[in-house]
C-alpha cells in the first residue's frame, strides 16, 4: 500500500510483516446475540488495516461491562482504512470513505444501525471519492466530509454534505477548501463554523495554513493568521471555553513535534501553549476528560513508537506526563472516552509497524493507571475508527 509521511515509511518499510495469531480469549459470536452492558454504552471499532497489510470490512463491539469485543454481524459494503465514523444520531453512524489495500479511496458509504447493529451501504455514492479525509457533524443529522485524497491519489480541497434525507444524500458545498489537504484536522466551533488545520497539499508542503468553513453558507475561508507551526497528522481538541488545542504532529522536516498551540475562535488567531508537550509526537490520540482536561498518548516519537502519555492542563496551560506507562507502544490506534469516565484505547502499530489486536484501559481517578482489557479485538486492527454508541 501507498505509505503516508510518517511510522509506516520510516520505521516499517523494511520490517515483514507477519500475521498475528488470533486471540483465542474472545468469542467470536455475532453481536446479534451479545448480552452485558446496553447497547448505549459501546464502542463500534471498524475497519483498519491488520497484521498482513490487508484491508478489513469487518467490524466489532467493545462491551465495558465485561470488557469483550464481539464480532458486528454484517460487514461494510467495501473494506477500508483511513476512513472516517460519525455518530448522526442516537441510531445512526456514519461511515464514509477510506481506502482499500491498493490505496484506490473510496466514493462508498455505510449506515450502521445501532437498533439492528448492523451495516447497510448508501445507495448514493459520494461527489467524489475520499481518503485522509474530514468529517465533521454540524448539524443534527448533517456532516461535512472535506479533503483527503481522490481515487487518483490527488490531494483534493473538495468538501461535500451528507444529509440524513430518503437513505442518505450527498451534496457538493458552495465552494471548495480554499487550500486541497490530507490529514488535516476539522473541529466544530461557536458562531456555527468549523476550523479545518494543517495537514499535507498535492505538492506534498506540511501545511501552516487554516481555514474557517461557514455552515450556513457554505462556504470556505482563511484564518486571518497562520498556526504557529506547520503540522500533519496532528490532534485538534475543543476545550470546554470554545478554545481548541492543536497538539504534535509532523513538522516539515518529517519530525514529530512537541509543540502545541491555541486557537481562539473569538479573535481568530492561534498562540503557543505556555509549555510544550513531555514527547514529541505525531499520529497520537487527543481525548477530552471530564473535568476539561485533555489526555494525548501514544504515537511516533523521534526514534520509537510511544507508549508514554500526558495531560493538558487548559487551566495553566501546560502539559504533565502520566506516571505509569501504557500496557503497549501504539501509534495510529484509537482513544474513547467511555461514560464512566475511563479511556479505551485500541490497535494500532507496535515498534515493528504491525498492527496489534490488543487494547486497554485508562482510569484518569487517582494516580491513573492502565490496564489490558481482559480479552483483545477479533483482529488486529490500525488506521480504523471507533465511536461510542450513545
Amino acid at each position: 500500500m501507498n505509505t503516508m509521511m510518517g511510522w509506516l515509511t520510516r520505521i516499517s518499510v523494511t520490517v515483514a510483516i507477519v500475521a498475528l495469531a488470533a486471540a483465542a480469549t474472545l468469542s467470536s459470536a455475532s453481536v446479534s446475540g451479545a448480552a452485558g452492558s446496553p447497547i448505549g454504552s459501546q464502542v463500534l471499532i471498524a475497519g483498519g488495516e491488520d497484521a498482513s497489510g490487508e484491508t478489513l470490512n469487518t467490524a466489532e463491539l467493545y462491551d465495558p461491562s465485561t470488557q469483550l469485543f464481539t464480532i458486528v454481524s454484517t460487514n461494510m459494503v467495501d473494506a477500508r482504512e483511513r476512513h472516517t465514523s460519525t455518530r448522526i444520531n442516537g441510531n445512526l453512524i456514519l461511515i464514509t470513505g477510506g481506502e482499500n489495500s491498493n490505496t484506490s479511496a473510496l466514493q462508498t458509504a455505510d449506515l450502521f444501525t445501532v437498533k439492528t447493529r448492523s451495516f447497510a451501504p448508501i445507495h448514493q455514492n459520494m461527489v467524489s471519492a475520499h481518503s485522509r479525509q474530514t468529517a465533521t457533524l454540524t448539524k443534527a443529522g448533517k456532516v461535512l466530509i472535506a479533503g483527503g485524497i481522490d481515487g487518483n491519489e490527488d490531494v483534493i480541497g473538495i468538501a461535500e454534505n451528507f444529509r440524513n434525507l430518503k437513505g442518505g444524500t450527498f451534496s457538493a458545498t458552495a465552494s471548495p477548501m480554499r487550500t486541497n489537504r490530507e490529514y488535516a484536522t476539522a473541529t466544530k466551533i461557536k458562531g456555527g463554523l468549523v476550523l479545518i488545520a494543517g495537514g499535507i497539499d498535492q505538492n506534498g508542503n506540511v501545511l501552516k495554513t487554516a481555514e474557517l468553513f461557514n455552515i450556513g453558507k457554505g462556504t470556505f475561508n482563511y484564518t486571518p493568521g497562520n498556526m504557529v507551526n506547520r503540522r500533519t497528522n496532528h490532534s485538534a481538541t475543543l476545550l470546554p471555553n470554545g478554545n481548541v488545542l492543536i497538539a504534535g504532529g509532523y513538522g516539515s522536516n518529517d519530525v514529530p513535534l512537541n509543540t502545541a498551540e491555541i486557537f481562539n475562535p473569538s479573535t481568530r488567531t492561534f498562540t503557543a501553549t505556555v509549555g510544550a508537550m513531555k514527547y514529541a509526537r505525531a499520529e497520537h490520540t487527543a481525548t477530552l476528560l471530564k473535568g476539561g482536561r485533555v489526555f494525548i498518548c501514544g504515537g511516533v516519537g523521534t526514534s520509537q513508537i510511544l507508549n508514554t502519555a500526558e495531560i493538558y492542563d487548559s487551566s495553566t496551560g501546560t502539559f504533565t506526563e502520566v506516571g505509569p506507562k501504557m500496557t503497549d507502544s501504539r501509534a495510529g490506534h484509537t482513544a474513547t472516552l467511555l461514560k464512566n469516565g475511563t479511556v479505551l484505547i485500541a490497535g494500532g502499530a507496535d515498534q515493528n509497524g504491525v498492527a496489534v489486536d490488543t487494547a486497554e484501559i485508562y482510569n484518569a481517578t487517582g494516580s491513573s493507571s492502565f490496564k489490558a482489557t481482559k480479552g483483545s479485538m477479533n483482529s488486529a486492527r490500525v488506521f480504523h475508527t471507533a465511536t461510542l454508541i450513545q
